[in-house]
Parts: structure tokens; sequence; C-alpha cells
């Protein structure tokens, strides 16, 4: 395989702008919507927001929130995780610290206790903040918030209370994404890293294989696949690199991963199961299972639940499974010969 036959990369400038971000199109044009009215009556009504960002882990609800801020020209960008600000010292210094024209980006807001959140509400509502003495150096005090665009972002809305929820000016929810997306986030990714490529096909197994989340796609799998690639000191990702590194990852046509089957194996031999019965034979909390392993797997119809915390496996998932298994035989059987 030459160079030449590898697709390079082309105008690998870096993107910028809410308009060049793929996938998440009712996100991203009533973002823009919402922007330009905010610039046309500058002056007039000079704050934007609050905005809510809500939506699945992975599905770019942080790169968004500093596209905004980037495309508002603010100056400064504050991030913060939710739970840090259940802290009162560090609730109240965010604010007081803050200034005209900058952004606070809460991340994991639904990390926020009662407490802070009732603090958060009554700021966006009045614009003031009441400082408690035991804060500042001060008797008890009341300060006028400047104009800044708060941003919030969470994968749980619905643990932020009713009355903060429903102060956000601008909600936007976050889908997952489609294979067709994912592969242009990943050649974006790859032309901005300047990472050459094989072919299309190289681009759609990492797409495919991302349990539709750009996170994974870039994160984990692109990033193995140039590894791999990188220890061959190849000067391209190529279609025996990219197998490779799903083999170490051990990460199916799917995007299921070793847990993940041995999950639906669990559920292949008995047909049902309780949630209890697996936490158990995977060794793992059933919080953790129900949050981590089989909301993929529901929504992609592998499993369904039936009643008192049943899990059945579905005609889809058998067959996945069924396949797996095979091909695994096929492989112990050419170790067999090759060691023979």
């Amino acid at each position: 395989m030459t160079k030449k036959s590898a697709k390079k990369n082309r105008n690998c400038a870096q993107r910028k702008g809410l308009g060049n971000i793929k996938g998440q199109p009712h996100v991203t044009n009533y973002l823009e919507v919402e922007i330009r009215a905010y610039r046309s009556s500058k002056g007039r009504n000079s704050s934007i927001g609050p905005i809510m960002l809500s939506g699945p882990p992975g599905t770019g609800k942080t790169m968004v929130a500093k596209e905004i801020h980037g495309e508002l020209g603010n100056k400064k960008l504050i991030e913060v995780n939710g739970e840090a600000l259940n802290s009162k010292k560090e609730l109240y210094s965010t604010f007081i610290d803050i200034k005209n024209d900058e952004t606070l980006f809460i991340d994991e807001a639904h990390g926020l206790n009662y407490r802070a959140q009732l603090i958060l509400l009554t700021s966006i509502s009045e614009k003031k903040l009441y400082v408690p003495s035991s804060i500042s150096s001060v008797p008890s005090c009341i300060i006028d918030l400047p104009d800044f665009t708060m941003i919030f972002a969470t994968t749980d809305e619905y643990q932020i209370q009713a009355p903060l929820r429903n102060r956000m000016m601008i909600y936007c929810r976050f889908d997952y994404y489609s294979v067709e997306d994912l592969i242009e986030i990943v050649r974006q990714k790859a032309d901005e890293l300047n990472a050459a490529y094989e072919s299309e096909e190289v681009l759609h197994i990492i797409a495919q294989r991302a349990k539709r989340t750009p996170r994974l796609a870039l994160n984990k799998n692109l990033q193995t696949c140039l590894n791999v690639s990188k220890s061959h000191s190849h000067n391209m990702i190529i279609l025996e690199d990219v197998h490779e590194a799903f083999n170490y990852l051990q990460i199916d046509e799917l995007g299921l991963d070793r847990l993940d089957r041995s999950y639906l194996e669990i559920l292949f031999d008995s047909g049902l199961s309780t949630l209890s019965v697996l936490s158990s034979k995977l060794s793992m909390p059933s919080l953790t299972i129900q949050k981590v392993v089989e909301p993929y797997l529901l929504r992609e119809g592998l499993i369904n639940k039936g009643k008192s915390s049943v899990r059945i496996i579905t005609q889809r998932g058998r067959n996945h499974i069924e396949t797996t298994l095979f091909k695994s035989e096929c492989l112990c059987l050419e170790d067999k010969n090759v060691a023979g």
C-alpha cells in the first residue's frame, strides 16, 4: 500500500463555530438563532441564557458549551463541576469573582445539592447574590451580579429541581449520533491530527463500534487505532491496524465490549434472568449494570425488561451471541491447526 492511495488530510485548519459541528443539528441550529438574536439586541438586553445542555454522556455537551463561549466572544471561560459548588466557599467565591462578559460552565450539574441549587435559583431570578457574613470578611451583604453567561450541562436533568430547571431560557437536549455523523467526526479528527487512513472502511469501522457517541469514537477507538499504526511504523492507518486495535479492546461489530457480551451470554444460556442474579454472576453492583451496561443493550434491541426486574434476551441479541460464539470457536480451531 502506497502513501498515494491513502485518504490524506484535506484543509486541516482548526474547525471553529457551531456550524462546523457534525451531528445534533437541532441543537446547533437553535443555538445559532439564539446567539444571532442576542447579538442584534446587545445593549438593550445584554445577557443570554441561562442555557441547559442535557443528554447522554459523550455526546458533545462540553464541546458545544465551549463553542457557545467562543461564538459569544466572552473574555474568560470558567469551568466547574456541579459537586464542587456544593461547597459554600467555592460557590460564593465563584460568583463573587465572576465579571462581565465571562462564561460560567457548570458541568455535571445534576451533582448540585439542594442548597446550592437554591442559591443558584435566587441568583438567576434576581441577578443578585446574598453573601452571608460567614463567607466574607464583612457583615452579610447583597451584591449585584454582572452580565455573564451561565451554561449547565447534565446527563440527568430531572435531578435538578424544577424551579431551577424552569429558569433555563435556552434548553437543548442531545441525542445519540448516527454512524454517518460519527464517520464525519472521526474524519475531522483524523484530519486535525494529520493522520492518514487507508480507506473509508477504516472510518466506518471506528464509527460503527462507538456506541453512537463521539467520545468513544475519538478518545478510545481512533486513538487506539492510531497507536497500533504507530507501533508498526505505518504511515497511515490500515485495515489490519484497525482489526488489531479492536481485538485488543475486545469490541465487536455492534460496539459491545467483553462485559456487554458476558451479560448477554448469561441471558443466552438461561433465556431470562433477574437483575440480582446478573449482578451476582457478573460480580458487579446492580446499579452499575442498570446505568452502564443495560442502556445501550436496550437501545439496540438486544434485551428487553420484563416484570419484577426480569431481563430477557431478544432474538437479535441471541443471533449476535450465536455469531460471536461461532467466530470464537473458529478462531480456536485455527489456533490449534497452527500449533499442530
